[in-house]
């Protein structure tokens, strides 16, 4: 699943959430676990850095099924708040 415009409270709330491990991997082929605030710190200062000059193409995994469904239906929700489909 890519990372695209994500409010950092509301994905660091989604992960404190996450019932089993994430991870974030890089377009270099980097990944970080995102259990601990030190790893999500550090990814979360990357993403903010690179990602308004395309630099980074981020992906997230994860090891637990249920923890995707909630990831995709927040962004999903988000989505159709920010394109006008729903009030």
């Amino acid at each position: 699943m890519k990372l695209y415009n994500i409010s950092v409270g509301e994905f660091v709330n989604l992960l404190e959430h996450a019932k089993g491990n994430v991870f974030l991997t890089t377009g270099e082929g980097i990944s970080f676990c995102l259990n601990s605030k030190l790893a999500q710190l550090y990814c979360i200062k990357m993403l903010v850095e690179k990602s308004g000059s395309n630099r980074i193409s981020p992906e997230i995994e994860f090891e637990n099924e249920e923890d995707e469904k909630m990831f995709a239906a927040y962004w999903m929700s988000r989505c159709a708040k920010t394109s006008g489909w729903c009030e």
